[in-house]
């Protein structure tokens, strides 16, 4: 027999797949345009290298060929397990959403994971190990506890993780030190609390801005809101453009508000906000807004917010589950980047908060058939 429940509904998985597809690949089409206009170089003397845009497509077509052709060889070969191309399809793009690409200008090697053509490996072994081990296995097995992306891009980059999700490594050695939001961070040039020699908003503008630029933009309001919202150059490649996610999650929640699970995106963003305010108030930051900003729309809050922790397979079925989820996936990414200067920490809560799922779904009353 198939699983319960057995009620038709006009919304099937493959249908569900296929939306959430589109909305991916609209995304990774705007990042591409994007970093299209710059060229990324492994070191100073380095004469040529990678456009960041072409780049962009070809993990794209990695990621989504290696998990498509990984899915199909297991249906082939191994019992139990069912052919489901969208669904492979759609993991393969959220691979290569969820991978970080282009370098800070204020660090122009930061080593092979966010390179061309050494980040052409990497992306394939997470498609095949996040597909294979967390997405097909973990299923066979019963459960998926962690989400599949997540947990292989944590594993496969463990070894590169300062060059990847610490801040620390986003540095050349130098005058600029290490920024903190363990401290008062603001705008401008001048120095302020724990963080380095220069301001937090003069770290955002060296690190997301246009690498191809001869001078970053001045750390004002406006440089720094266009950059956070609309262009970032480094980050997550679906995180390049937040407004971008937040209009297309949007759209994608309204075609399938009854089935997408739109409360663990709204709680988080709600939950990130109360979090970044409490922290700019313990800390006595110049502005709320700068830390909200980083908070709310650096490339990995903005795309995980929308795309990764509402994953049907490792997130709450009850409500108020994933509103709890939600909220504990902010509250943990803030702690995290605030006390462990881990700027990833985003990607750790939501695997920290996917194994919690089987106590969330005993939180709240389930309605028998509506009823």
């Amino acid at each position: 027999m198939n699983p319960a429940p057995h009620i038709a509904g006009p919304m099937s998985k493959n249908r569900m797949m296929k939306i959430t597809f589109v909305a991916l690949l609209i995304i990774t089409a705007i990042s591409a345009a994007i970093w299209s206009q710059v060229t990324v170089k492994n070191s100073v003397a380095d004469t040529s290298g990678w456009n960041l845009g072409l780049t962009v497509v070809i993990c794209a077509l990695i990621a989504v060929g290696v998990a498509v052709g990984t899915d199909f060889l297991m249906a082939k070969f191994v019992s139990d397990c069912e052919l489901n191309t969208w669904s492979a399809a759609v993991f393969g793009m959220i691979v290569v959403d969820s991978y970080t690409l282009g370098l800070p200008t204020m660090n122009l090697s930061m080593g092979p994971p966010v390179e061309a053509p050494a980040a052409f490996i990497f992306v394939a072994f997470i498609s095949f190990i996040g597909l294979a081990l967390f997405k097909k296995i973990q299923g066979i097995a019963g459960r998926k506890f962690v989400n599949p992306a997540a947990a292989a891009k944590f594993i496969i980059l463990l070894p590169f993780v300062g060059g990847s999700l610490l801040a620390s490594e986003h540095l050349s050695t130098g005058m600029l030190g290490v920024p903190s939001l363990a401290g008062p961070i603001g705008w401008g040039i001048s120095p302020m609390g724990t963080n380095g020699m220069a301001s937090f908003a003069t770290y955002l503008t060296g690190c997301f801005s246009n690498p191809m630029l001869a001078v970053p933009p001045d750390a004002t309001f406006n440089n720094i809101a266009s950059i956070m919202m609309l262009t970032k150059y480094h980050s997550w490649t679906g995180g390049a453009c937040s407004l971008a996610v937040i209009v297309v999650g949007v759209a994608l929640f309204v075609l399938g508000r009854k089935y997408f699970k739109w409360r663990i995106t709204a709680s988080y963003l709600i939950g990130a906000t109360i979090m970044s305010i409490i922290m700019s108030t313990m800390f006595g930051d110049a502005d709320i807004l700068l830390r909200l900003f980083f908070t709310l729309f650096v490339g990995s809050s903005i795309f995980l917010a929308f795309f990764m922790a509402t994953d049907p397979a490792t997130s709450p079925y009850t409500g108020i589950g994933q509103i709890i989820f939600g909220v504990g996936i902010a509250v943990l990414t803030v702690l995290m980047q605030t006390y462990m200067n881990f700027f990833g920490a985003s990607l750790l809560a939501l695997l920290i908060m996917n194994l919690t799922v089987p106590l969330l779904d005993k939180v709240g009353i389930h309605k028998s058939f509506g009823r």
